[in-house]
């Protein structure tokens, strides 16, 4: 495809669209003739046409799916206009029909993306402009309800039907919409949506996958938020009643989610339970609103979807181009935080989760893979290694977390693990402290700033700002200390100026002998060729000359893949003999990935006496 071909597709699509919006307007003045009909002709025309000029393009897509339910829906918008079944061709040109030609455009609009000028066609690139805050409020005042909750299901009927049941029993104390979205089953379940008193029910003729099939659901919602929901979850007592709450306490917050059985991000929350009543019974004494459980994150995981509902149009809701659904939650996390909202965890609501039924089939190819390079080409940051939290900071000594007011983290990369210590301090002390971060590395600047009140770009630790000086309460240092090409003495000098009296600082140090720096080294990694070596004895007598004394020292050990145990089983043999005792001490060696130096700042510098 050229430049020509991509440019002449958006505006014929915006033709297509000016076209729905006429229809619309006679709908709406109750002027819709037979003759307006003939649009939808040249709509099928159109559809056509995209198919064919997109049919042999490399970008994976979905376009020939759901022109393939466009088409179905515009032959029952047909059939019902001459039936004259009104009730039913309003339904169906709203929340099937539009929505789709809506669905449809974002695809075109991806796959052209390198081909056009994104400002020229502001519609079909929602990321362009600035989100306006104010906009999305005034645009939730007058919702038809509070909620709407969105399920998407592709066939596992009986878990649909435990899913639905769980919400229709426990968020009686919300005002909500249901909405029901088939996508494309073929057990049954269009028939039970169907019987389900109430609700919204939307029937994709032909299965379009997660990203699609949410956003359809999505579309259709009239209440003032959204909560989109998996058919692999059970709902429980006040889980939408605690969302509420929480999403409510503070208008910047633009995005919760409660916690699961199972389920990774460290959202995860362990319930004992026999069977599913005896879960719910579980569940209602542990979903009692409590906003110190509630955790910051710049990452989400999407057990519940809620948002604003304004927020998620703007937005364009979910990123088309995920194709399988990997890394979608990444996505929506980045783009409702960069757009200048708070992602909160409601670690005080339990939901249960069997795990996966929705994305079964695409978990059976490469998707995790497919979708982790999808963020890299969008972003340039790695999910998994920029965005992720490290359980470093559950090994930080509680009682270096007390009487902290101010944090200044040093290259923290996207900030995870820097919020998490803040929401860990929230948690033990009822305290935030205030967020300031110094990166060496500027492509972190838009993530960290959506975090940190201030953001400091940084050449060497030897020029750290003043913020003001001898403020900082506690200075955390993700990158290793060997990986600076400062001193130890300049290092440590300029931490001493820049910390209060009885401060803390916690810094690691990467092990020279872990099974990950072998990995490094036998890839001829210049990351380990310019790092330094230290050793215990040398990093804390260097640091107590600047008046910092040694709390503990912690060493970390990572989870690993089965083949990387395995290599560190076969070196220890190898190394040891074969001797148990040598072969357990080469193992924690190899297993230790770095050690997590814990300090507190006495003030008494023994270089400057």
């Amino acid at each position: 495809m050229d430049n020509y071909t991509a440019t002449q597709l958006l505006q014929s699509l915006q033709v297509g669209h000016e076209g729905i919006r006429y229809l619309e307007n006679c709908i709406q003045s109750g002027e819709l003739n037979t003759s307006d009909l003939a649009i939808l002709n040249d709509l099928s025309d159109l559809l056509s046409v995209v198919e064919s000029s997109t049919a042999t393009v490399a970008t994976p897509n979905r376009v020939k799916e759901i022109n393939a339910n466009i088409m179905f829906y515009i032959n029952e918008l047909k059939e019902n206009a001459i039936r004259g079944n009104v009730e039913l061709f309003l339904y169906d040109f709203r929340f099937h029909f539009s929505s789709l030609y809506r669905i449809l455009e974002f695809e075109v609009a991806y796959i052209v993306e390198n081909l056009v000028t994104k400002q020229d066609y502001p519609r079909f690139y929602p990321e362009l402009g600035v989100v306006d805050h104010n906009d999305i409020s005034t645009k939730g005042v007058n919702s038809l309800c509070k909620v709407s909750v969105v399920l998407l299901s592709y066939n596992n009927l009986s878990y649909t039907r435990d899913c639905v049941e769980s919400i229709l029993m426990n968020t009686d104390n919300v005002d909500y919409e249901l909405i029901l979205v088939n996508n494309g089953s073929t057990d049954g379940t269009k028939e039970y949506f169907d019987s389900i008193p109430g609700a919204k029910v939307i029937h994709l003729k032909y299965n379009i996958h997660l990203v699609k099939g949410f956003n359809m659901g999505l579309m259709a919602a009239e209440g003032k938020y959204s909560a989109a929901v998996c058919n692999d979850f059970i709902f429980t007592p006040n889980w939408l009643k605690n969302l509420m709450i929480c999403i409510e306490s503070d208008n910047q917050i633009g995005f919760v989610s409660p916690g699961a059985t199972s389920i990774s991000n460290l959202q995860q929350i362990s319930i004992p339970f026999i069977s599913k009543e005896d879960f719910q019974k579980r569940a209602k004494e542990y979903n009692v609103s409590d906003p110190s459980k509630w955790e910051e994150r710049v990452v989400l995981l999407p057990n519940v979807l809620c948002c604003p509902t304004a927020l998620l149009s703007r937005i364009g809701y979910y990123d088309t181009r995920f194709f399988r659904g990997e890394f979608l939650d990444d996505d929506i996390s980045f783009r409702i935080r960069r757009a200048g909202y708070k992602l909160i965890y409601c670690g005080d609501t339990v939901t249960h989760h069997y795990g996966s039924l929705t994305t079964v089939t695409d978990h059976q190819t490469n998707s995790l893979e497919e979708g982790r390079e999808t963020f890299i080409e969008k972003y340039g940051l790695d999910a998994w290694m920029d965005a992720r939290m490290s359980s470093t900071y559950l090994d930080i000594e509680t009682g270096l977390l007390s009487n902290v007011n101010s944090i200044l983290g040093i290259d923290v990369k996207c900030g995870a693990t820097l919020l998490q210590i803040k929401n860990r301090i929230w948690s033990l002390h009822g305290k935030k402290p205030k967020l300031s971060v110094c990166t060496t590395e500027r492509r972190y600047d838009v993530d960290v700033s959506s975090i940190a009140e201030q953001v400091f770009p940084l050449n060497s630790l030897n020029q750290l700002p003043e913020i003001p000086q001898k403020n900082i309460d506690l200075v955390y240092i993700e990158k290793p200390l060997d990986c600076y090409s400062d001193s130890l003495e300049t290092i440590f000098s300029s931490l001493a100026n820049t910390m209060a009296a009885n401060g803390k600082l916690v810094f690691t140090v990467n092990n020279t002998i872990s099974i990950e720096t072998l990995y490094a080294m036998l890839n001829s990694s210049n990351s380990i060729h310019n790092r330094k070596i230290y050793i215990r004895d040398m990093v804390c007598a260097q640091a107590r000359t600047y008046g910092f004394e040694l709390f503990s020292i912690v060493n970390y050990t990572p989870q690993r893949n089965p083949e990387s145990e395995q290599m560190v089983e076969n070196i220890a043999q190898f190394l040891g003999d074969g001797k148990e005792n040598e072969v357990n001490y080469l193992k924690s060696l190899l297993k230790s990935t770095y050690e997590i130096y814990q300090m507190s700042y006495t003030g008494n510098n023994l270089y400057e006496s």
